[in-house]
């Protein structure tokens, strides 16, 4: 698999992408030590080296610094998506699209911190309303980049948000399911719902057992 590095950004954008992991290690740090209420942007800034001024050039809220970034990816999964051979069904470009993403594609080198920020969010509900707001710009995100694909307009056809919001939700699965048994690499539990539901036909298996 091929993942945008550090190693190919430019000296700018490396320090750029610093910055912005500085301060979201902070803000995790600072959550799991004072807790989610005790938490202030000005508490951030400092424990990350930064201006209150400069957090704000990279998060909104001290929310959008504790809670994933599944939105930033989706854009490198558009970009995949739409480079994927013309020939291939849709959801399956789009199951290969997720799966050739360093979010998605592999278990996180930083696994007990991205276990415990996904933890966080679960237990607190700001954060998870904050979240739920991320996962609708990932799934728009997918239909935009699928319609095109499939040369049709969201307005016209419900069915390239039907496929985006099926691999949400097979995504999101896979999440929860890793997050509370913490057992099988995400990617290998994200891949398995994929070609889970790729096997067999939902509308007409009355029962379908795993294996």
């Amino acid at each position: 698999m091929q993942f945008v590095d550090d190693v190919s950004l430019g000296r700018r954008e490396q320090k750029k992408l610093e910055t912005r992991r500085a301060i979201r290690s902070a803000a995790l740090d600072l959550a799991l030590d004072d807790g989610v209420e005790s938490l202030t942007v000005e508490g951030i800034a400092q424990a990350a080296g930064v201006s209150p001024r400069t957090f704000f050039n990279y998060f909104e809220s001290k929310e959008d610094a504790l809670v994933t970034e599944a939105a930033e990816s989706a854009l490198q999964v558009r970009a995949l998506l739409l480079d994927r051979p013309a020939h291939e069904p849709p959801m399956r470009a789009l199951h290969q699209a997720i799966m050739n993403t360093e979010y998605f594609g592999e278990e996180p080198a930083d696994r007990e911190r991205v276990l415990a920020r996904q933890r966080l969010t679960q237990a607190h509900p700001s954060l998870m309303a904050y979240q739920l707001g991320e996962i609708a710009l990932v799934e728009q995100t997918f239909a935009q980049a699928l319609a095109e694909r499939m040369g049709t307009e969201l307005d016209d056809d419900v069915f390239p948000e039907l496929l985006a919001a099926m691999a949400v939700s097979l995504v999101r699965v896979a999440m929860r399911r890793w997050v509370t048994r913490g057992e099988e690499p995400l990617n290998e539990l994200i891949d398995m719902a994929f070609r889970r539901c790729e096997q067999v036909d939902l509308f007409n298996d009355h029962a379908v057992a795993a294996g």
